[in-house]
């Protein structure tokens, strides 16, 4: 357990996240125009989207033989879009109201504030806004208290003023991933003992972990069963995501993911891999 106190002064942890899609205008049309990010580049099936103009965030990929994903499979829970100030979080809320767009949710989780939504293919999205980590909880073990409390609509929409939503400012970042997973404990042998995550909350149905003592960078979930299968490899959602690692951390994943037995490829700096519910992620080093 990491008890150091989170800064945020590290570099973004996760870099990207691909998704397969039904309809690729269709959902650019949806990250555009609700979500606010911006083209960075595109060619006949792929699109990248970008939320700083330089790093691409959300890649969305459309191929002509996919298929439906099942409910009861592994992969995507949500993708957790942070941006940097609870004002951007506010203007969120209000565009998607003015758009009539259907919210699933929105909760104070103590250490965050967010809002719920799915995208045309019915991926799950999380915008939050992170409070200040010197109010972060934490439990006996050190690990972080979370919460899903009722969201205070009144207090974020006075944080708005004369500010207009113009889409995702340039800090924002993908926050963590929410992964739908199939054993938590094959989970913990993977991120934990081989790649060296922290743990920061658990129970019986759920696993966070992360980096830098942050509250988490992903979450794991099996709500929807144990021993649930992965999906089809063309099935929509979830494709990979990848995380940045340090040199040292670079190393130590390799070395455990080595030691465990689990498979990868290694090319230009990057580890690709497959967690234990079938979910592919590609670890950056990043000097």
């Amino acid at each position: 357990m990491n008890v150091a106190t989170y800064t945020g002064a590290s570099e973004p942890r996760i870099g990207y996240v691909e998704l397969q899609v039904s309809d690729l205008e269709r959902s650019v049309e949806f990250y555009q125009k609700l979500i606010g990010f911006s083209i960075l580049k595109k060619d006949d099936n792929t699109v990248q989207l970008t939320a700083d103009g330089v790093s691409p965030h959300l890649i969305l990929t459309q191929s002509e033989d996919f298929v439906e994903r099942p409910s009861r499979s592994t992969g995507l829970y949500h993708l957790a879009i942070l941006v940097p100030t609870r004002q951007d979080l506010a203007l969120a809320f209000t565009h998607l109201m003015e758009a009539d767009y259907p919210m699933q949710g929105a909760s104070d989780h103590q250490y965050s504030e967010a809002l719920y939504l799915a995208d045309p293919d019915n991926n799950g999205i999380e915008i939050y806004a992170d409070r200040d980590s010197a109010e972060w909880v934490r439990d006996n073990s050190g690990g972080y208290v979370g919460a899903t409390n009722q969201l205070d609509f009144e207090g974020l929409l006075s944080e708005i003023k004369d500010a207009k939503w113009t889409g995702l400012s340039k800090g924002t970042r993908i926050g963590h991933m929410h992964l739908q997973a199939s054993d938590l404990e094959a989970s913990k042998k993977f991120y934990v003992e081989a790649l060296g995550f922290d743990i920061v909350a658990q129970d019986s149905h759920m696993l966070f972990v992360s980096k830098d003592a942050y509250h988490h960078h992903i979450g794991m979930n099996t709500w929807a069963g144990t021993g649930i299968p992965k999906p089809p490899e063309n099935a929509l959602g979830l494709m990979h995501f990848t995380f940045h690692l340090n040199q040292d951390e670079y190393e130590a994943a390799k070395n455990g993911l080595t030691k465990a037995n689990f498979q990868f490829q290694e090319n230009d700096q990057t580890i690709t891999t497959e967690d234990p519910s079938g979910i592919k992620l590609k670890l950056i080093l990043k000097n």
